[in-house]
């Protein structure tokens, strides 16, 4: 048999050998399987339910497949069906940290729910610890003790922190209540101001005014005798 006859007859052998590994490899490979992981356009929300009191919490999923069965782990177990829009929100949860799963085995795929941000904590209330009337005085120094006269009083709070305070001036009937934005460690208070008495005569007893500051626990007291200019 000369060499092209050969060659003609294991040609087509050749050609069925070197075939059937390509396609036996070809059939013998699994189709590759997307790796285990988040769902990237799946969102979950942990969040608080506005106007409950007790405060109550509700789950709210979007971006799910329309229709799409979810499992929901954590301190609740729950399976649902997303709406046709693709979202979902379960009402009056536990407080926890949830997951919601889709689809099942090498498949599944996780969205973590997230949680409305912590609010900030509220500032330290305001103590104070002294009140005090730190002075009262008339203007001019030397007055005409026979007729009412302005005696002006000052003073200060004393304490720890910041922010709104009330605090109270009184003498005799009159009284105000005015708010104070404390700064510590101290923060002068509006001054006070009340009417003296008057005496008949230069001989009587020299007039004399008492105030009173009181701020939550703390007060101070002081009486104030007016300087009488000769003759009144």
């Amino acid at each position: 048999m000369n060499r092209q006859v050969r060659h003609a007859l294991l040609t087509p052998l050749l050609v069925g050998v070197v075939a059937v590994p390509s396609t036996m490899a070809a059939q013998a490979a699994p189709a590759p399987a997307a790796a285990p992981g988040v769902v990237p356009q799946a969102t979950c929300q942990l969040k608080t339910a506005a106007g409950t009191n007790p405060v109550e919490f509700d789950l709210v999923l979007a971006g799910f497949r329309a229709g799409q069965q979810v499992k929901i782990n954590g301190p609740e177990r729950l399976t649902r069906n997303v709406s046709g829009a693709g979202a979902l929100t379960v009402e009056d949860v536990k407080k926890g940290n949830y997951t919601v799963w889709v689809g099942q085995g090498r498949n599944a795929r996780r969205t973590d729910c997230t949680r409305d941000p912590r609010p900030p904590a509220p500032p330290p209330a305001v103590k104070i610890s002294g009140a005090d009337i730190t002075g009262a005085s008339t203007t001019p120094a030397e007055v005409n003790c026979s007729q009412p006269q302005n005696v002006t009083f000052t003073g200060k709070l004393t304490g720890s922190n910041t922010g709104n305070v009330d605090y109270i001036w009184q003498s005799g009937a009159k009284r105000v209540a005015p708010e104070l934005k404390f700064t510590a460690p101290e923060t002068p208070v509006v001054s006070f101001v009340v009417r003296s008495p008057t005496r008949a005569a230069p001989a009587d007893p020299v007039p004399k005014v008492s105030a009173q500051l009181v701020a939550m626990n703390a007060s101070d007291e002081f009486t104030f005798t007016l300087k009488c200019a000769p003759g009144t």
